[in-house]
């Protein structure tokens, strides 16, 4: 109940009855209609983790592109020139000092050189300094 004073009158205290209004709150749901819910949510979600996962997917493959093409540029040419002198003899010179023997076999990122003492000596492309 409320009260207040009533300025007619002197001393004399008016009292207001009626209800209050009722806080409007949401209809509690069911569990089914929560589950329901959270099932779209979940759904939602895993499309949207689908679409950046591809769209990852596609970037780190064009990335991957970009190092294949960059890796193969100097050992393809280094390929090419060593492919015309298979089975000669040549001098390599390396990182770690120079080789000297025949060129026997040529793979995809090393090559085999028959040194004359009869060993055979395999070196990482990406070791090389020079040919002659």
């Amino acid at each position: 109940m409320r009260r207040y004073w009533s300025r007619g009158q002197q001393g004399e205290c008016k009292e207001i009855t009626g209800r209050r209004k009722k806080k409007q709150g949401r209809p509690s749901h069911s569990i089914w209609c929560k589950l329901r819910m959270l099932h779209r949510k979940l759904i939602r979600n895993l499309a949207q983790i689908r679409l950046q996962l591809s769209r990852l997917s596609a970037r780190v493959q064009a990335l991957q592109e970009q190092v294949n093409e960059r890796q193969g540029g100097p050992s393809s040419t280094v390929t090419a020139l060593l492919t015309g002198k298979l089975n000669t003899r040549l001098t390599v010179e390396t990182t770690a000092g120079s080789v000297f023997g025949t060129l026997i076999a040529i793979g995809e990122d090393f090559v085999q050189i028959a040194e004359p003492n009869g060993s055979i000596a395999i070196i990482p492309m990406r070791s090389f300094l020079s040919i002659s």
